[in-house]
């Protein structure tokens, strides 16, 4: 079934696309015939280029490109999704100058009419002007024409990000981080975070091999997953379990569930849960264990430290999958778990939402590993006092990298794989890796923010 809203905005930016470009060429190709064919031209491209994308717009979409093989996406499909990029990227830094350039044009129109009136009482008899004969290009036409050459550079850039791949994989320096209460037994402890695979059309098999073969160069004590390990289909589940068989870490590894994974798996069900149940299943087969609001204690008596999990609380797809509509149930379970863990015990928390973190606080939670904003939305523009500038910036409090409040700390991993289209710039997957250093005991601290990307 067609997304009807999705795939009208997307033929509006086709055509708003196609008249810039249209506009360049009647400026810049002077002859006739060579403009009628370069026209031609453009216009059987885009209707080429296009095509693959209709894929996109079919609610099943994840099951059509799941039978297509690798080599084959790269080239059929590959393209069309740096279109589908560039097309996005042009209408956000082309809107807002045509939007300023409309409202002064009618400005200069109003003005010029009444100035023309003026004119014509007073100089009703003056020699009428002489035109300028010929095609001239004048500065206007050259600024406003030049906007069409901008697309085939942000096309370059698209398509760089598409043919992107896990070998641009960026394994983070391990970061001392300080956890409250940890015993000195527990001083060196290192844990390597995974986030975001999405296993589906683009990561597959091979890929989930090459980023276990990585982590398990990391030689980590324990290994954490935070979420959205299928993309959109239970049928992706065989390459997931397959490609991450291999994990090696000497505590074990564990898992929570992210919001795709219960997409992926809604139909399933337990006593005690309501989806996820099989991919909980398809882990355990291979040593992950997945924790849904649960906490383990790594080591025993007062040399351990508490694991805790938060399952996705959030909506149902196409539902409201903002953190608000989660946050009531997540700070009972968080209370729950902090019963479970005990007093002055040192705590690692992972959850899939990074908003979590602002309700872990008050609990005392030394680190909370999180992921599910993709580094600020896959497609970073730059940086700004330590705030990625993405798509995400408007939906996220916390969008990458550490952030560190009353002696606490947040990890966002930016994730593997992708939401939507595969595309990265700026923003490559990572495997965030880190090691547990003892710090005071949280006891009423002054708030202190200090995000980095």
């Amino acid at each position: 079934m067609f997304r009807p809203a999705v795939f009208i905005l997307f033929l509006l930016l086709n055509l708003f696309v196609y008249v810039v470009l249209r506009r360049a060429v009647v400026v810049w190709v002077r002859n006739q015939q060579h403009q009628r064919l370069a026209l031609n031209v453009l216009c059987l491209s885009i209707v080429l280029i296009n095509i693959p994308l209709g894929t996109f717009f079919l609610r099943e979409s994840h099951l059509i490109l799941r039978q297509v093989p690798p080599i084959l996406l790269r080239i059929f499909f590959y393209p069309s999704t740096a279109w589908l990029a560039t097309i996005l990227c042009f209408f956000l830094l082309a809107a807002p100058p045509t939007m300023i350039w409309a409202v002064v044009r009618g400005l200069l129109f109003v003005g010029r009419t009444i100035a023309t009136q003026l004119r014509e009482s007073r100089a009703a008899a003056a020699p009428p002007a002489v035109a300028a004969s010929g095609p001239a290009l004048t500065r206007r036409t050259f600024l406003t024409s030049s906007a069409g050459l901008l697309i085939p550079g942000i096309y370059g850039v698209a398509a760089y990000g598409v043919y992107g791949n896990l070998d641009e994989l960026d394994v983070s320096k391990e970061q001392a981080t300080p956890i409250p209460y940890l015993p000195r037994s527990l001083e060196g402890l290192t844990i390597v975070q995974l986030s975001d695979l999405h296993v589906g059309p683009y990561i597959r098999e091979k890929d989930l091999k090459y980023l276990v073969s990585r982590t398990n160069e990391l030689r980590p004590d324990l290994v954490v997953l935070t979420g959205d390990i299928l993309d959109w289909s239970l049928e992706s589940l065989p390459d997931a379990v397959r490609g991450l068989s291999g994990i090696q870490s000497s505590l074990g590894v564990f898992a929570v569930l992210g919001n795709h994974d219960i997409y992926s798996d809604r139909y399933s069900f337990s006593s005690e849960h309501r989806g996820g149940v099989n991919i909980v299943n398809g882990l355990e087969s291979i040593g992950i264990r997945t924790l849904r609001n649960q906490v383990i204690h790594l080591g025993s008596g007062q040399d351990r430290l508490a694991l805790m999990g938060l399952d996705w609380l959030g909506g149902t797809p196409g539902g409201r999958n903002f953190y608000n509509y989660q946050q009531a149930r997540t700070q009972q379970q968080l209370a729950l778990m902090d019963e479970q863990a005990g007093p002055e015990t040192p705590r690692v928390l992972l959850a899939h939402h990074p908003d979590t973190f602002t309700d872990a606080i008050p609990f005392g939670i030394g680190l909370t590993l999180a992921g599910h904003t993709h580094g600020g939305g896959q497609v970073i523009l730059g940086v700004v006092n330590g705030v990625p500038l993405g798509p995400g910036v408007f939906r996220f409090k916390y969008l990458s990298g550490l952030y560190q409040e009353q002696g606490c700390s947040l990890y966002v991993n930016r994730g593997i794989g992708y939401l939507g289209i595969p595309i990265r710039i700026n923003c490559p997957p990572e495997i965030s890796h880190f090691k547990l250093v003892s710090s005071p005991a949280v006891s009423s601290p002054t708030r202190e923010s200090e995000p980095r990307a």
